[in-house]
């Protein structure tokens, strides 16, 4: 199956988000441009190659496994290349209109007020809370769709260095000192990659599929992006100008920083432990961190700021009371009528209904079902019937309901459980 619609629309999607924030003042029309025509050498070399070895295959009869798997990707990166080449072409078309125009070089202008300390603190530590708070809340969602292996864990957490250190690197590089804007970019881009999140696992994974160590390399990365490059940046941004306009050390505004984000794992740690689930607290953290650079860099007078924070308290109350976690987890689950989700210490359970038929996802695989008469039967007979007259009996995992009527079948003396 080649996802031709979901590459062009997740290529598209990402060159819109590469887009904005050079019109953001995040970095220069050049950098933008060298971002894209290194997507476009990539993908012309490897779609180069991988005719190649089309060509070597057909002419020398070659039965190599790599190939077959390198010919699939060779019909995905040719949409890339196919894409890129559009965007390359409008990209020289306004070059030649600049040229026959004159061109005009875009000054970025500096907005950057005096803060006093205790915004600028705030600030520093707010954003500390939120990077935290959604790194945190990400790796669990991430692991839930990836199947829950620990491998992934590495590659989320290297994904967010790589991601968080670009974004440190264009920062350096950056005219843009606006610190309302800064501040804005950063409460937006958390959205960004959730919808990511929801929309690559619709265009590229079936429900309940696996991915591969490559697709759920490529997905963590693409879905981190976002937020981890504007993250990186507000963070060497807030350096940098509390340095200069109020005397900060480095360190003074890193350890503030870092404060927020112990604080976040302190507050997850007890909320996630099975009081809100997942994107219950996502939402109600995203609002507040979106709430305070309205309140502290755009609603100034006070009729407006009770006016806000009432607005604000009611969007909280929704995200507690409304359940987020259903929605969004029927987004991540199409084909299957979610009826109640719970995010535990161990991972998620999910009630569905598919056909009419209960059944009982665990990090959204199917874990049982209430028609299971095949699978109950080989789980318990397969295992007890190479015993003459066993008594007893470990059960590790499975649903009770689905295991202790075939277990009553057998004169049983004692039945242990644990859980996996």
């Amino acid at each position: 199956m080649y996802h031709v619609v979901g590459t062009i629309i997740t290529l598209s999607l990402l060159y819109s988000i590469s887009f904005i924030l050079y019109r953001y003042g995040f970095y220069s029309l050049t950098l933008h441009r060298k971002l894209w025509n290194s997507v476009l050498a990539v993908t012309f070399l490897f779609t180069a190659l991988a005719g190649i070895f089309m060509a070597l295959q057909i002419n020398f009869k070659w039965n190599i496994t790599i190939i077959n798997q390198i010919l699939k990707w060779h019909v995905e990166i040719g949409t890339c290349l196919a894409l890129t080449g559009i965007f390359h072409f409008i990209w020289h078309l306004t070059y030649f209109r600049k040229l026959l125009s004159g061109n005009k070089t875009n000054i970025v202008t500096s907005n950057n007020l005096k803060l006093r300390s205790e915004i600028l603190s705030s600030n520093l530590f707010v954003v500390g809370f939120t990077s935290t708070s959604v790194q945190l809340l990400l790796i669990r969602e991430i692991m839930n769709i990836s199947g829950g292996y620990e491998l992934i864990t590495g590659v989320f957490l290297g994904s967010w260095l790589i991601a968080s250190a670009l974004g440190a690197g264009i920062a350096g590089r950056s005219n843009l000192t606006e610190i309302k804007k800064i501040n804005v970019a950063f409460s937006v881009s958390p959205f960004v990659s959730l919808l990511l999140l929801i929309l690559l696992s619709r265009l590229f994974l079936e429900p309940g599929e696996t991915p591969s160590l490559l697709i759920s390399i490529l997905l963590t990365f693409l879905i981190l992006v976002p937020f981890c490059l504007v993250s990186g940046f507000t963070f060497v941004k807030l350096i940098s100008i509390a340095k200069r306009n109020n005397d900060y050390v480095p360190g003074r505004s890193f350890s503030i920083e870092t404060t927020g984000g112990i604080f976040a794992g302190i507050l997850l740690s007890v909320l996630t432990s099975g009081i809100l689930n997942t994107w219950q607290i996502m939402f109600v953290i995203l609002i507040l961190c979106f709430a305070y650079t309205l309140l502290t860099f755009y609603i100034l007078t006070t009729i407006k700021k009770i006016i806000a924070k009432v607005i604000i308290a009611v969007l909280v109350s929704l995200a507690l009371i409304s359940g987020p976690d259903i929605y969004l987890r029927q987004l991540l689950m199409p084909g299957v009528r979610v009826t109640d989700t719970k995010d535990t210490p161990y991972g998620n359970i999910t009630k569905g209904e598919y056909s009419g038929e209960q059944s009982i996802y665990y990090n959204q695989r199917l874990l049982s079902y209430s028609k299971d008469v095949i699978d109950r039967e080989e789980n318990i007979h397969y295992g007890l019937l190479q015993r003459e007259n066993p008594e007893k009996v470990l059960i590790i995992s499975g649903s009770l309901k689905s295991i202790l009527p075939e277990l009553s079948k057998y004169k049983l003396k004692k039945k242990m459980l644990t859980k996996r």
